[in-house]
């Protein structure tokens, strides 16, 4: 339901306890307790894929011109809108990549995720694309970065050669 969560348990406890609010009050009674096995790192695993899908949407509406910025404004609006389009637009604009979590860290995690699901049997194929794509950022030096320069891969992937200062495809 998009609402903040708490993961409960010692740094060698990965089935700790993930507690998330039923509601935005402050009521403690109103906590609901489920049973998780990722930390919450490795919870966020699942977002990977939007960002890369973010990443495509700029390379493509790159080269064909279109004002990026403008464009990010319209997708940010509807139903394509999310924290991930709010929080790393400016990264990917401006090709700026510094690390809020790295690459490298993100890599990690998709892994444990990648291997739990298939301990149980279920089948990720997103998670399994995105892994690989950061296995490629990591293989050609961008593991430092902020996940956000998963763009660069798809650049790569392009042949594209990125952006000019004002957000507008090249």
């Amino acid at each position: 339901d998009g609402l903040p969560g708490l993961r409960c348990g010692s740094d060698d406890d990965r089935r700790g306890t993930f507690l998330q609010p039923t509601d935005c009050s402050a009521d403690v009674s109103k906590v609901r307790v489920v049973r998780c096995v990722f930390t919450a790192d490795e919870f966020a695993a699942f977002h990977r894929p939007r960002i890369e899908a973010l990443a495509e949407a700029l390379v493509f509406l790159e080269a064909y011109g279109v004002d990026t910025a403008a464009a990010m404004d319209v997708l940010g609006g509807g139903l394509a809108g999310s924290a991930v389009l709010n929080q790393k637009r400016e990264n990917m604009l401006t090709r700026s990549f510094d690390p809020g979590f790295r690459i490298d860290l993100h890599h990690k995690d998709l892994g444990i995720v990648i291997s739990a699901a298939r301990e149980v049997g279920v089948v990720l194929p997103m998670g399994a694309v995105v892994a690989q794509l950061m296995a490629s950022a990591r293989a050609n030096g961008d593991g430092g970065l902020d996940h956000s320069g998963l763009l660069r891969g798809v650049e790569r992937l392009s042949g594209a050669t990125g952006t000019t200062n004002d957000g507008r495809g090249a």
